[in-house]
């Protein structure tokens, strides 16, 4: 996992991740474009892609910590964030 870039993630998710590398969560991997190609790789690694965000191009996804944090080296992932539940107040 020398390839991991802790900069992708916020600074609480990445030390989440550290700890609980085998804990299944749900994230959203923003990329630079979404496409079959991207899709297919992201499953590849060993996510659960639960469905596509097009405004900020992202997948929301569910995996173990440790294929975040290895997908973080893939140069298309620009972030990978915890999926998190939006309220309007």
């Amino acid at each position: 996992m020398s390839d991991v870039v802790p900069g992708k993630f916020p600074p609480g998710f990445w030390s989440y991740l550290q700890t609980h590398p085998s804990q299944t969560v749900s994230a959203i991997i923003r990329v630079e474009s979404l496409s079959p190609e991207v899709e297919q790789a992201v499953v590849g690694a060993g996510c659960h892609v639960k469905r596509q965000l097009k405004l900020l191009p992202s997948l929301a996804v569910e995996a173990p910590g440790r294929v975040l944090m290895a997908l973080s080296a893939e140069p298309w992932v620009l972030r990978i964030e915890p999926d998190q539940t939006m309220r309007v107040l």
